[in-house]
């Protein structure tokens, strides 16, 4: 061993080795320095080639006797020596039997001449152990390489190496790969050590003991560690990574948002999912598994990769160092596990990042849309919590879109689908707060539009207070009501609300029961008072179900107008579900209808709006799978279609109303209710009618159950079905 040797370990600077592909040549020689890189299976065979590559044409007459001419020598000589043995033993043999069995005898030349090979034979013997334990072992390393195949490459390592000066700087770089045992140590860096006086090895950061440790013992002692600052360098990392950094390395880019497929931004790493995906996804029975932590990893990935950097606590994304790979079926399989481990995931994540490329994996998955909302309203909340404000700009509107106007009753259709009709009142709090910070100060605006209802005081401030931030001064000043209608109670109980909307209000404006209106009426005004003397948020469904009977009661009235506007308050209320909407367009589609009843002259924008929102209400309503109100649904959205047939009949529109008519049919006979079967019947009777269809087991039906039809009902029925016999349209029924 070289005493004079200086060994240097470098951490962070991985990225200054020249081999780019495994492919290339192991070794890079500079001025005065050599580059080699090890990449994990390179074999002690390329070692030697590409050294010898790299010698080419410049091969000194030394090299050329050491690698030609002496190991030809060497074997002639060897076999020599040999033939010699196998003659000095047969000589013996024959000096042998003379000496026993032809004594006394005379001495010939021959004779002392076979007895000076038998003294070399045994002088050869008796002096070999010796010889081979003699100073440097010269002889018994020639022998031993003359039969060990390993011997044999590390002396030639060393001949082709003996080309260069041993000044020269010698960089060793992912030499931390193998352990002391292997060949790259034992052999190759062995003849590194005794050649050379300059030495660097350029290693892992968390791998400094290990290979101060190898070097000791393989007799270096003079060994300086450099631990220098992460290196910004773009450079191909990937081919000194193990079989066991590759899998992490694959897990890292599947835990990140590339999977949201945003090539202009930034791509984000969680590293909460990249942990939780390798203590649970990566099988611990698999050959490649990591027999190091997550975050050592993770450190390497920082300080010695240079594939991560970092600006807030919780923001780490990749650099340009990062050669991102296909991954579809590990894409697959990892978006099926995490959606198998929805529910422990949201509870255990914290990072908005994490939540953001869960629902990414699993929203195509999940077939239970109430699993995706969790994730968005923890996502929400993680935002706000973690203070990660443009994660707002640069994804939210990618998954929700735009905010939109819960006033205009036309974009309902188009938003019914939306999530900010799904999410919790306190999540869409939350996500106002988040828009204000993030600048999109009318969707801030919009969102507390939407929440109004809830609180009027408390929203009316904060949109005014929005308005201000954008400098509308007059709007934020007309925003504001001449004075607070601050309430003194406290938030009335579930049970008292629910008994004027159910016992005292609710049932009597149904029944239309002229004889207690009036005690419906005081019932509904103090709900109000119960509704809006408190300053707390109202429970959303409280305030559609007084809106709701608001509008009935001026149904009641006959003022469709007003009926109307309260059934848009009703839309206007957020976190209701598809149930209490539907309800809501089938009501408002009645409203319509019934001013088109009383037009003077008919106008069709009138009846086509109920015809439109009719359709809305069955959808919705379908949605839900409500089958307990769907005949009522359905029959309403079929005499909706028959007004408009009165006055200008349409084949296709009729059809329509025969196919309505025969599910709602088909689900009273299922469900064994009577309610509303008189109108279901009779416009299936009107139906068939217009469409030339046989109509006897129609009207079998409905004579057989008339008497059980109410009043209100058997009016319904006589007044649709006048207005097509009245142009004798269909055929008479006596009954009626």
């Amino acid at each position: 061993m070289n005493k004079n040797i200086n060994c240097f370990i470098c951490t962070s600077k991985l990225s200054n080795k020249k081999r780019e592909k495994k492919e290339e040549s192991s070794i890079f020689k500079e001025k005065n320095a050599l580059n080699i890189t090890y990449c994990e299976n390179d074999s002690i065979e390329k070692f030697e080639e590409d050294v010898s590559s790299l010698i080419g044409k410049n091969k000194t007459l030394l090299y050329f006797l050491n690698k030609k001419f002496i190991p030809l020598t060497i074997s002639i000589t060897s076999v020599i020596f040999i033939m010699i043995a196998f003659l000095t033993i047969s000589i013996y043999e024959d000096f042998l039997k003379k000496m026993i069995l032809e004594t006394p005898s005379s001495f010939e030349l021959k004779d002392y001449i076979s007895l000076g090979f038998v003294i070399f034979l045994f002088l050869s013997l008796l002096f070999m152990p010796k010889i081979l334990d003699a100073e440097g072992n010269e002889l018994k390393n020639l022998i031993n390489s003359w039969f060990n195949k390993e011997i044999r490459k590390a002396k030639r390592l060393k001949l082709a190496y003996s080309n260069f000066d041993k000044k020269m700087g010698i960089h060793l770089y992912n030499f931390d790969l193998e352990d002391e045992k292997h060949w790259l140590w034992s052999i190759f860096t062995t003849m590194i050590l005794s050649r050379f006086t300059n030495i660097y090895f350029y290693i892992r950061g968390d791998k400094v003991e290990s290979v101060k440790k190898t070097l000791e013992n393989l007799g270096a002692l003079n060994i300086k560690v450099i631990k220098n600052n992460k290196l910004q360098k773009s450079s191909n990392i990937d081919i000194l990574l193990s079989k066991k950094e590759q899998i992490f390395y694959s897990l890292l880019q599947l835990c990140s948002t590339i999977v949201t497929q945003s090539k202009d931004k930034k791509i984000f790493i969680s590293l909460e999912l990249f942990e939780y995906c390798g203590k649970n996804f990566i099988k611990s029975d698999d050959e490649n598994h990591l027999s190091f932590g997550f975050q050592s990893f993770i450190n390497r990935s920082f300080e010695d990769f240079n594939f991560l950097s970092q600006e807030k606590s919780l923001q780490i994304f990749f650099t340009n160092n990062v050669n991102f790979k296909t991954l579809k079926s590990q894409k697959k399989e990892l978006a099926q596990y995490l959606r198998n481990h929805l529910e422990d995931c949201i509870s255990k994540f914290e990072n908005p990042i994490s939540l953001l490329i869960l629902y990414y994996y699993v929203k195509e998955l999940v077939l239970d849309e109430k699993r995706v909302i969790k994730i968005l309203e923890k996502l929400i909340s993680s935002i706000k919590e973690k203070q990660q404000y443009e994660l707002i700009n640069d994804y939210w509107f990618e998954i929700a879109g735009f905010m939109f106007d819960s006033n205009d009753i036309n974009s309902f259709e188009s938003s019914v689908k939306s999530y900010y009709r799904k999410i919790s009142i306190s999540t869409l709090n939350n996500l106002a707060f988040l828009f204000e910070r993030s600048g999109y100060f009318e969707q801030s605006i919009l969102l507390n539009k939407y929440l109004y209802e809830i609180n009027p005081n408390k929203y009316i401030l904060s949109i005014c207070s929005l308005y201000e931030r954008m400098g509308q001064f007059d709007l934020a000043y007309n925003s504001l009501p001449k004075e607070l209608n601050l309430g003194k109670n406290d938030k009335p109980s579930d049970i008292e609300i629910r008994y004027y909307q159910r016992k005292a209000a609710w049932i009597i404006i149904s029944q239309r029961n002229d004889n207690l209106k009036r005690e419906a009426i005081e019932s509904l005004e103090k709900l109000e008072k119960l509704l809006f003397s408190h300053n707390e948020d109202n429970n959303p469904l409280w305030l559609w179900h007084f809106y709701n009977i608001k509008a009935n009661l001026c149904e009641w009235e006959e003022n469709y107008d007003e009926a109307i506007n309260f059934y848009k308050k009703c839309l206007a209320i957020p976190a209701l579900g598809s149930f209490e909407y539907g309800a809501t367009f089938v009501n408002m589609a009645i409203s319509y209808r019934f001013k088109y009843i009383l037009e003077t002259i008919k106008n069709d924008e009138t009846i086509n709006k109920a015809i439109n929102l009719g359709k809305m209400g069955v959808f919705l309503k379908e949605s839900v799978g409500d089958r307990d109100e769907m005949p009522i649904v359905l029959h309403n959205y079929a005499l909706n279609i028959l007004y408009k047939i009165s006055n200008n009949f349409d084949k296709k529109l009729c059809n329509k109303v025969l196919q309505v008519t025969n599910e709602a049919l088909e689900i009273l006979e299922h469900t064994k209710s009577i309610k509303r079967l008189g109108m279901v019947l009779i416009e299936n009777f009107i139906a068939k009618s217009l469409l030339n269809i046989d109509t006897k087991d129609i009207v079998l039906k409905l004579e057989r159950n008339i008497s059980i039809f109410g009043k209100n009902e058997l009016e319904q029925m006589k007044h649709i079905y006048n207005e097509f016999y009245k142009n004798k349209k269909i055929e008479e029924l006596n009954f009626l």
